[in-house]
């Protein structure tokens, strides 16, 4: 028999053990090997899980939920040792969990438990819902240089997560300012860059338009040959660190550096790139402030997976956890600002805080056993900013362990993805999963109601085909599930992770099982997204793909498409993907007025967008998507129609596209234009 695998859920604050409160201990046979998941404060979840199905024995029908604590799942901390009352728990716990596992394999009852496990490649039952995690991986403690030239296994740093980590830089370093260097056909040039405000001011208050960032632009640097701090940084991986930046004969711009009052400027490799960072206020001697490394792919995932509205690190020092660095998106701000009249913030506000590092809070907890958690505001009894957290609309948040500290990333019960976002988002993720349909679920006084939804033309005739004037998506409008439940999308929210369904008529747990019967719905999965949940799934038919297991696809840069649509006034999106050696079309969305304009003027459904997909741009070619993609950096083009560099040049003419920008995002190229005229 193979070891067990126990659970033990807590009830706010009491142990079920000798009259401390109730625990709940479910188990199954685990096949490889030993996995613990302790119990932890009412509204907390773990992130990190493991549970592998028996190939052969039943599982019992176990609800762990909607008991006040949230199960996930750990393996035991490296180094952890667990207290005589954790031991005595685990022992009643392990004769539990035999004799409920044998009654249940002897009844031969089918599992309906929602559970929270680690995707296997066999062994699977279907009609169970399962959320998908990623094994953690080690970290690497400092940003070591990996195939600069190419960024082969670097996070590439572009968007949200490009603007946060300069911004963190210059909060965690004292620096006034960050820029970041990419390398474009054998030329290093700036991908992004940012100035702090107090420096900023500083400058005007010189009658200086500009800043030394700015003017740093234009510059273009060779890649190779060169023997500057920048090119040797860039070609050898070993930090630089500048402490006269104006009187430095290797710096070429050290007459900006003087005209703009730049003392010491430090160059460090990251991502593929060049980081560099520099102060006006103090001098750096030889070496650079010590400072962590912000943890890119952490910032990365809060913001483009989990729907967060800011990020917080949290350092510790003498015992107490300050928070050092932060980056709120914009909008979020904006809407803070219009809502209360004031500049605050819960960034600003929990900067006031410092946390004791033994204490019970998220914070010391995350950070003491090495876990992620997933924070429920309303159930954070121990968490001492619950009640600021309210006041500025902080639903939950995910507090992540990494090298040099804990990343907090907070989510909005305000920020929510409306109008072309949404339509974008909903049908991309169509296209790029191969799903028949997709659901945005938001949720309203307890209970998850459909916000939007889209069902692809291939399905909608498949659907005719058979009789049936509606589909999945339309039924589903009339229902509400109940945020506390244990089905796929309520499951998804709470914990903040992907959950997928591989038989979704067969799924108990799922309350529109007999739905999906009905409209013959195979398998669903929900992901976590900014302001709710997006469910999407495939039909037994051949107008739709068929999952053995979730769908690996790339997340949509939603709050790119936001920029886009909302700031700029794109009219289409298209998301270019690698295949082979060549970028295609994997997902696209037109705006509904310009497929209406053209429509009238051509006469047909043709698009800029379905003609697109029509060429595969080489990876190494010369055109904007494949050099974005190799070196990192975005390029606007001021006129599609007049440029012969865009390989499209003659489509953007028929089509009346003007501006477009080029964006490197993970996983490929998003592309937005916006109309002439």
């Amino acid at each position: 028999m193979g070891p067990l695998a126990m659970v033990i859920a807590r009830r706010r604050h009491a142990f079920g053990v000798f009259g401390l409160g109730a625990a709940i201990v479910a188990a199954t046979i685990s096949w490889h090997r030993v996995v613990v998941l302790f119990a932890m404060p009412s509204g907390w979840s773990w992130r990190s899980f493991s549970g592998f199905v028996a190939p052969q024995l039943p599982q019992p029908r176990l609800h762990v939920d909607g008991i006040g604590g949230h199960v996930g799942g750990a393996a035991t901390p490296r180094g952890a040792t667990p207290s005589a009352t954790a031991n005595m728990m685990l022992g009643f716990g392990a004769l539990a969990a035999v004799a409920v596992h044998l009654h249940a394999a002897r009844c031969g009852r089918p599992s309906s438990i929602v559970r929270l496990v680690r995707p296997v490649s066999s062994g699977r039952a279907h009609g169970r819902v399962q959320a998908r995690q990623a094994p953690m991986k080690p970290r690497a403690a400092a940003e070591a240089p990996t195939s600069p030239a190419s960024g082969t296994g670097s996070e590439r740093l572009t968007g949200i997560t490009l603007a946060a980590s300069l911004k963190m830089r210059c909060d965690s370093s004292g620096a006034d300012y960050a820029i970041y260097w990419v390398n474009v056909d054998g030329q290093l040039t700036t991908a992004g860059y940012y100035v702090t405000p107090p420096r900023r001011a500083a400058l005007e208050a010189q009658g200086k338009t500009g800043s030394f960032a700015e003017v740093s632009q234009s510059m273009r640097l060779p890649a190779q040959g060169c023997k500057g701090p920048i090119s040797t940084v860039y070609n050898l991986g070993t930090p630089i660190c500048i402490g006269d930046a104006a009187s430095n004969d290797t710096l070429n711009r050290k007459d900006l550096a003087a005209e703009y009052g730049v003392q010491s400027i430090c160059f460090v490799p990251c991502e593929g790139g060049v980081l560099e960072y520099g102060t006006s206020t103090t001098t750096w001697a030889k070496s650079p402030p010590a400072t962590p490394n912000m943890p890119k792919k952490d910032i990365r995932r809060a913001f483009e997976n989990l729907g967060a509205s800011y990020v917080m690190f949290w350092a510790e020092e003498s015992g107490q956890f300050r928070v050092i660095a932060d980056y709120a998106c914009e909008n979020w701000v904006k809407s803070i600002r219009s809502r209360r009249g004031d500049d605050k913030t819960f960034c600003s506000e929990s900067k006031l805080f410092k946390l004791d590092a033994s204490g019970d809070g998220p914070i010391a907890t995350a950070a003491r056993l090495g876990i992620e958690l997933h924070i429920n505001i309303d159930e954070a009894l121990t968490m001492k900013r619950a009640g600021l957290a309210r006041e500025f609309g902080i639903k939950a948040m995910h507090v992540i362990p990494v090298p040099g500290g804990v990343l907090e990333c907070g989510i909005s019960d305000r920020d929510r993805l409306a109008g072309h976002v949404l339509n974008a988002a909903l049908k991309m993720r169509c296209d790029i999963a191969g799903s028949g349909y997709a659901i945005y679920w938001t949720e309203v006084d307890g209970l998850f109601v459909v916000s939007g939804d889209y069902v692809t033309p291939e399905r909608r005739h498949a659907l005719r085909s058979q009789g049936l004037t509606t589909s999945f998506a339309d039924a589903s409008r009339h229902i509400a599930l109940s945020s506390t439940g244990t089905g796929p999308v309520a499951t998804c929210a709470r914990h903040g992770q992907p959950t997928f369904v591989r038989d979704a008529k067969t799924c108990t747990a799922m309350a529109r099982h007999g739905l999906a019967a009905e409209y013959g719905i195979e398998s669903v999965c929900c992901i976590p997204v900014l302001g709710g949940v997006v469910e999407f799934g495939t039909s037994v038919g051949s107008e739709t793909a068929s999952w053995a297991d979730m769908p690996d696809c790339p997340e949509m840069p939603k709050l790119e498409m936001r920029k886009a649509f909302d700031e700029l006034g794109a009219v289409y999106v298209i998301f270019w993907q690698l295949s082979g050696d060549s970028y295609v079309v994997a997902a696209d969305y037109v705006t509904p007025d310009h497929e209406r304009t053209m429509r009238n003027r051509h006469g047909n459904d043709v698009s800029f967008c379905s003609l697109s997909r029509m060429f595969a741009l080489p990876a190494d070619g010369p055109g904007y998507v494949a050099r974005a993609a190799r070196s990192g950096k975005e390029f606007v083009i001021a006129d599609a129609a007049s440029d012969p560099m865009l390989l499209r040049q003659k489509l953007a003419q028929q089509f009346g596209i003007g501006e477009v920008h080029i964006v490197p995002v993970k996983g490929g190229v998003l592309e937005y234009g916006m109309a002439r005229g």
